[in-house]
Protein backbone atom coordinates (compact mmCIF):
# COMPACT_ATOMS: atom_id res chain seq x y z
CA UNK A 1 0.00 0.00 0.00
CA UNK A 2 1.43 3.35 -0.86
CA UNK A 3 1.78 5.63 1.76
CA UNK A 4 0.55 9.27 1.17
CA UNK A 5 3.59 12.10 0.64
CA UNK A 6 3.49 13.75 4.71
CA UNK A 7 1.72 17.36 4.44
CA UNK A 8 3.92 20.39 4.94
CA UNK A 9 3.03 23.38 6.62
CA UNK A 10 3.73 27.12 4.60
CA UNK A 11 3.12 30.02 6.37
CA UNK A 12 3.08 33.47 4.58
CA UNK A 13 3.33 36.34 6.59
CA UNK A 14 2.60 39.77 5.55
CA UNK A 15 3.58 42.90 7.85
CA UNK A 16 2.12 45.59 7.40
CA UNK A 17 1.56 49.25 9.38
CA UNK A 18 -1.68 51.56 7.91
CA UNK A 19 -2.23 50.54 4.36
CA UNK A 20 -5.33 48.56 4.68
CA UNK A 21 -5.81 49.22 0.52
CA UNK A 22 -2.80 47.38 -0.52
CA UNK A 23 -3.19 44.71 2.09
CA UNK A 24 -6.91 43.88 1.05
CA UNK A 25 -5.25 43.53 -2.68
CA UNK A 26 -2.39 41.47 -1.16
CA UNK A 27 -5.23 38.90 0.30
CA UNK A 28 -7.69 38.62 -2.36
CA UNK A 29 -4.52 38.08 -4.79
CA UNK A 30 -3.22 35.07 -2.27
CA UNK A 31 -6.03 33.55 -2.09
CA UNK A 32 -6.13 32.93 -5.50
CA UNK A 33 -2.87 30.83 -5.35
CA UNK A 34 -3.10 27.53 -6.60
CA UNK A 35 -0.92 24.22 -4.38
CA UNK A 36 -1.06 20.17 -4.43
CA UNK A 37 -2.64 18.45 -2.07
CA UNK A 38 0.63 18.33 0.04
CA UNK A 39 0.71 21.69 1.27
CA UNK A 40 -1.33 23.38 3.92
CA UNK A 41 -1.13 26.69 3.45
CA UNK A 42 -1.88 29.69 6.14
CA UNK A 43 -1.42 33.33 5.88
CA UNK A 44 -0.27 35.13 8.84
CA UNK A 45 -0.70 39.53 9.21
CA UNK A 46 1.46 41.53 11.45
CA UNK A 47 0.31 44.57 12.40
CA UNK A 48 2.82 47.00 13.25
CA UNK A 49 0.53 49.93 13.93
CA UNK A 50 -2.46 48.22 16.29
CA UNK A 51 -4.31 49.28 13.90
CA UNK A 52 -8.75 48.61 13.38
CA UNK A 53 -8.79 49.28 9.41
CA UNK A 54 -6.40 46.90 8.84
CA UNK A 55 -7.76 43.97 11.65
CA UNK A 56 -11.28 44.89 9.89
CA UNK A 57 -9.33 44.10 6.32
CA UNK A 58 -8.18 40.86 7.80
CA UNK A 59 -11.68 39.70 8.76
CA UNK A 60 -13.93 40.72 6.32
CA UNK A 61 -11.50 37.80 4.36
CA UNK A 62 -11.53 35.46 6.69
CA UNK A 63 -14.09 32.96 4.72
CA UNK A 64 -11.04 32.43 1.96
CA UNK A 65 -9.55 29.04 1.13
CA UNK A 66 -6.95 30.06 3.01
CA UNK A 67 -6.68 30.72 6.70
CA UNK A 68 -5.92 34.17 8.02
CA UNK A 69 -4.13 34.61 11.31
CA UNK A 70 -4.06 38.08 12.80
CA UNK A 71 -1.68 39.32 15.53
CA UNK A 72 -0.37 42.75 16.22
CA UNK A 73 3.40 43.91 17.35
CA UNK A 74 3.15 46.29 19.35
CA UNK A 75 6.77 47.99 19.51
CA UNK A 76 7.06 50.16 16.56
CA UNK A 77 9.78 48.66 13.91
CA UNK A 78 9.91 46.33 11.27
CA UNK A 79 12.77 43.97 12.95
CA UNK A 80 10.38 43.03 15.93
CA UNK A 81 7.30 42.25 13.55
CA UNK A 82 9.65 40.37 11.28
CA UNK A 83 11.03 38.05 14.88
CA UNK A 84 7.26 37.76 15.72
CA UNK A 85 6.61 35.98 12.03
CA UNK A 86 9.47 33.66 12.73
CA UNK A 87 8.30 33.11 16.60
CA UNK A 88 4.37 32.57 15.32
CA UNK A 89 5.69 30.33 12.19
CA UNK A 90 7.92 28.34 14.70
CA UNK A 91 4.80 27.30 17.47
CA UNK A 92 2.67 26.66 14.37
CA UNK A 93 5.57 23.95 13.67
CA UNK A 94 5.03 24.92 10.06
CA UNK A 95 7.82 23.85 7.88
CA UNK A 96 8.31 26.96 5.69
CA UNK A 97 7.93 30.31 6.18
CA UNK A 98 7.43 32.75 3.24
CA UNK A 99 7.56 36.50 3.69
CA UNK A 100 5.97 39.08 1.39
CA UNK A 101 5.36 42.70 1.42
CA UNK A 102 1.97 44.31 1.93
CA UNK A 103 2.90 46.59 -0.99
CA UNK A 104 3.04 43.72 -3.25
CA UNK A 105 1.22 40.53 -4.99
CA UNK A 106 2.28 37.48 -7.06
CA UNK A 107 2.83 37.81 -10.58
CA UNK A 108 1.70 33.87 -10.96
CA UNK A 109 -0.95 31.83 -8.78
CA UNK A 110 1.60 29.05 -8.37
CA UNK A 111 4.40 31.52 -6.74
CA UNK A 112 3.69 30.00 -2.92
CA UNK A 113 4.25 26.49 -4.37
CA UNK A 114 6.65 27.71 -6.78
CA UNK A 115 9.26 28.61 -4.08
CA UNK A 116 8.77 25.44 -1.70
CA UNK A 117 9.57 23.02 -4.93
CA UNK A 118 12.82 25.46 -5.74
CA UNK A 119 14.00 24.82 -1.90
CA UNK A 120 12.95 20.69 -2.31
CA UNK A 121 14.60 20.68 -5.57
CA UNK A 122 17.87 22.77 -5.18
CA UNK A 123 18.11 21.31 -1.51
CA UNK A 124 17.98 25.07 -0.19
CA UNK A 125 17.31 26.56 3.08
CA UNK A 126 16.50 29.77 1.76
CA UNK A 127 14.49 30.77 -1.60
CA UNK A 128 14.28 33.81 -3.20
CA UNK A 129 13.43 35.83 -6.18
CA UNK A 130 13.09 39.14 -8.03
CA UNK A 131 10.52 42.00 -7.58
CA UNK A 132 9.10 43.72 -10.76
CA UNK A 133 8.39 46.93 -9.68
CA UNK A 134 5.30 49.55 -11.83
CA UNK A 135 3.90 52.65 -10.96
CA UNK A 136 0.01 53.33 -9.43
CA UNK A 137 -0.77 53.08 -13.72
CA UNK A 138 0.86 49.83 -13.61
CA UNK A 139 3.57 50.46 -15.58
CA UNK A 140 7.35 50.76 -15.31
CA UNK A 141 9.41 54.14 -15.99
CA UNK A 142 13.22 55.05 -14.86
CA UNK A 143 11.89 55.28 -10.88
CA UNK A 144 10.77 51.38 -10.97
CA UNK A 145 13.72 50.24 -13.22
CA UNK A 146 16.27 52.01 -10.72
CA UNK A 147 14.52 50.24 -7.48
CA UNK A 148 14.35 47.10 -8.93
CA UNK A 149 16.23 46.28 -12.56
CA UNK A 150 15.72 43.12 -14.69
CA UNK A 151 17.21 40.38 -12.90
CA UNK A 152 20.55 38.63 -14.11
CA UNK A 153 20.42 35.02 -11.65
CA UNK A 154 19.11 31.83 -12.90
CA UNK A 155 16.93 29.32 -11.55
CA UNK A 156 18.92 27.64 -9.08
CA UNK A 157 21.76 30.19 -8.73
CA UNK A 158 23.37 30.39 -5.23
CA UNK A 159 22.97 33.76 -3.92
CA UNK A 160 25.03 35.51 -0.81
CA UNK A 161 22.37 38.64 -0.58
CA UNK A 162 18.74 38.32 -0.28
CA UNK A 163 15.83 40.37 1.16
CA UNK A 164 12.45 39.86 2.79
CA UNK A 165 9.92 41.41 0.09
CA UNK A 166 9.82 37.85 -1.37
CA UNK A 167 11.75 35.41 0.68
CA UNK A 168 11.24 31.33 1.61
CA UNK A 169 12.87 30.38 4.86
CA UNK A 170 12.79 26.61 5.99
CA UNK A 171 12.04 25.32 9.35
CA UNK A 172 15.93 24.51 9.68
CA UNK A 173 17.01 28.38 9.18
CA UNK A 174 14.27 29.80 11.86
CA UNK A 175 15.36 27.79 14.28
CA UNK A 176 19.35 28.22 13.92
CA UNK A 177 19.09 31.89 13.27
CA UNK A 178 16.30 32.41 15.63
CA UNK A 179 16.14 35.41 16.99
CA UNK A 180 16.51 36.02 13.00
CA UNK A 181 16.89 40.16 12.62
CA UNK A 182 19.00 42.58 14.62
CA UNK A 183 17.12 45.06 17.15
CA UNK A 184 19.70 47.22 16.29
CA UNK A 185 17.76 47.73 13.25
CA UNK A 186 14.81 48.16 14.50
CA UNK A 187 13.87 51.88 12.46
CA UNK A 188 17.26 51.90 9.86
CA UNK A 189 16.21 49.21 7.75
CA UNK A 190 18.98 46.89 6.37
CA UNK A 191 18.03 44.17 8.69
CA UNK A 192 17.00 42.14 6.25
CA UNK A 193 20.47 42.87 4.47
CA UNK A 194 22.18 41.87 7.78
CA UNK A 195 20.59 38.35 7.85
CA UNK A 196 21.70 37.52 4.97
CA UNK A 197 25.35 38.27 6.02
CA UNK A 198 24.90 36.03 9.04
CA UNK A 199 22.65 33.48 7.09
CA UNK A 200 26.01 33.66 4.59
CA UNK A 201 28.55 32.95 7.30
CA UNK A 202 26.47 30.30 9.31
CA UNK A 203 26.65 27.90 5.91
CA UNK A 204 22.85 28.03 5.65
CA UNK A 205 22.14 27.76 1.14
CA UNK A 206 19.86 30.38 -0.36
CA UNK A 207 19.02 29.80 -4.28
CA UNK A 208 17.32 32.27 -6.68
CA UNK A 209 14.11 31.10 -8.63
CA UNK A 210 11.51 32.29 -11.13
CA UNK A 211 8.59 33.01 -8.67
CA UNK A 212 8.23 37.01 -9.04
CA UNK A 213 5.98 39.51 -7.17
CA UNK A 214 4.88 42.36 -8.53
CA UNK A 215 5.21 45.99 -5.94
CA UNK A 216 3.55 49.01 -6.02
CA UNK A 217 5.60 52.35 -6.53
CA UNK A 218 4.16 55.37 -4.99
CA UNK A 219 4.10 58.53 -6.04
CA UNK A 220 5.79 59.92 -3.29
CA UNK A 221 8.84 57.74 -4.19
CA UNK A 222 9.18 58.71 -7.67
CA UNK A 223 11.26 61.66 -6.17
CA UNK A 224 14.94 62.38 -6.78
CA UNK A 225 15.46 63.40 -2.86
CA UNK A 226 13.89 59.64 -2.07
CA UNK A 227 16.62 57.82 -3.76
CA UNK A 228 19.29 59.59 -2.43
CA UNK A 229 17.63 59.25 1.22
CA UNK A 230 17.15 55.47 0.10
CA UNK A 231 20.81 54.83 -1.11
CA UNK A 232 22.58 56.88 1.94
CA UNK A 233 20.50 54.46 4.11
CA UNK A 234 21.30 51.19 2.33
CA UNK A 235 24.91 52.37 2.06
CA UNK A 236 25.12 52.99 5.79
CA UNK A 237 23.43 49.63 6.43
CA UNK A 238 25.93 47.70 4.35
CA UNK A 239 28.55 48.93 6.78
CA UNK A 240 26.71 48.41 10.13
CA UNK A 241 26.36 45.15 9.25
CA UNK A 242 29.46 44.33 8.06
CA UNK A 243 31.18 46.36 11.27
CA UNK A 244 28.72 44.27 13.54
CA UNK A 245 29.58 40.19 11.72
CA UNK A 246 33.30 41.09 10.67
CA UNK A 247 36.39 41.92 12.36
CA UNK A 248 36.92 46.05 12.39
CA UNK A 249 39.70 45.64 10.00
CA UNK A 250 38.44 43.78 7.57
CA UNK A 251 34.78 45.79 7.99
CA UNK A 252 36.29 49.02 7.42
CA UNK A 253 38.82 48.16 4.21
CA UNK A 254 35.67 46.77 2.81
CA UNK A 255 33.30 49.65 3.81
CA UNK A 256 36.41 51.64 2.06
CA UNK A 257 36.44 50.10 -0.83
CA UNK A 258 32.99 49.81 -2.05
CA UNK A 259 32.22 53.08 -1.17
CA UNK A 260 34.92 54.72 -3.44
CA UNK A 261 33.85 52.20 -5.98
CA UNK A 262 30.05 53.22 -5.29
CA UNK A 263 31.06 57.20 -5.61
CA UNK A 264 32.78 56.41 -8.72
CA UNK A 265 30.20 54.50 -10.71
CA UNK A 266 27.68 57.46 -9.29
CA UNK A 267 29.97 60.06 -11.34
CA UNK A 268 29.86 58.39 -14.28
CA UNK A 269 26.32 57.84 -14.57
CA UNK A 270 25.84 61.42 -13.65
CA UNK A 271 28.19 62.36 -16.68
CA UNK A 272 26.84 59.89 -18.84
CA UNK A 273 23.09 61.35 -18.28
CA UNK A 274 24.30 64.72 -19.28
CA UNK A 275 25.28 63.74 -22.38
CA UNK A 276 22.21 61.92 -22.96
CA UNK A 277 19.75 63.85 -21.03
CA UNK A 278 18.22 60.79 -19.56
CA UNK A 279 17.03 61.57 -16.03
CA UNK A 280 17.24 57.55 -14.95
CA UNK A 281 20.66 57.71 -15.67
CA UNK A 282 20.98 60.97 -13.51
CA UNK A 283 19.20 59.73 -10.79
CA UNK A 284 20.83 56.31 -10.61
CA UNK A 285 24.36 58.20 -10.86
CA UNK A 286 22.95 60.24 -7.69
CA UNK A 287 21.93 57.19 -6.18
CA UNK A 288 24.78 55.51 -5.94
CA UNK A 289 26.95 58.60 -5.35
CA UNK A 290 24.69 58.91 -1.91
CA UNK A 291 25.10 54.92 -1.39
CA UNK A 292 28.91 55.51 -1.31
CA UNK A 293 28.95 58.37 0.96
CA UNK A 294 26.40 56.40 2.95
CA UNK A 295 28.85 53.49 3.24
CA UNK A 296 31.57 55.89 4.42
CA UNK A 297 29.60 57.67 7.16
CA UNK A 298 28.06 54.19 8.13
CA UNK A 299 32.19 53.99 9.74
CA UNK A 300 31.04 56.77 11.94
CA UNK A 301 27.83 55.53 13.31
CA UNK A 302 26.01 57.15 11.56
CA UNK A 303 22.01 56.20 11.14
CA UNK A 304 19.56 56.89 9.25
CA UNK A 305 15.38 56.19 10.58
CA UNK A 306 14.20 54.92 7.04
CA UNK A 307 10.69 53.86 8.56
CA UNK A 308 9.45 57.56 9.85
CA UNK A 309 7.34 58.20 6.93
CA UNK A 310 4.95 55.83 5.71
CA UNK A 311 4.59 55.33 1.88
CA UNK A 312 1.28 54.03 0.43
CA UNK A 313 -2.28 53.06 0.98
Amino acid sequence: MLRKPAMEKVTIAIITCKRPIWLARLLDALQEQVFSEDLTLSILVVDNACDKETKDIVDKRRSGLIPIQYDVEEQAGIVYARNKCVSITTSMNSDYLIFIDDDEWPKEKTWASDLVLSAKKYAADIVTSHVISVDEAGKQNWATEILYPAPEHTKGQALRVFYTNNLLLSKHVMRKMSPCFDERFAMTGASDYHFALKCSQAGLKCVYTDAPVVEEMPSSRKDVKWFCRRGFRSGIGFTRSHMFEEPLFKAILRSLFFSLVRVMRGVVLIFKSLFGQNKGTLVDGLFRVCSGFGTFMGLFGVKHDEYKKIHGK
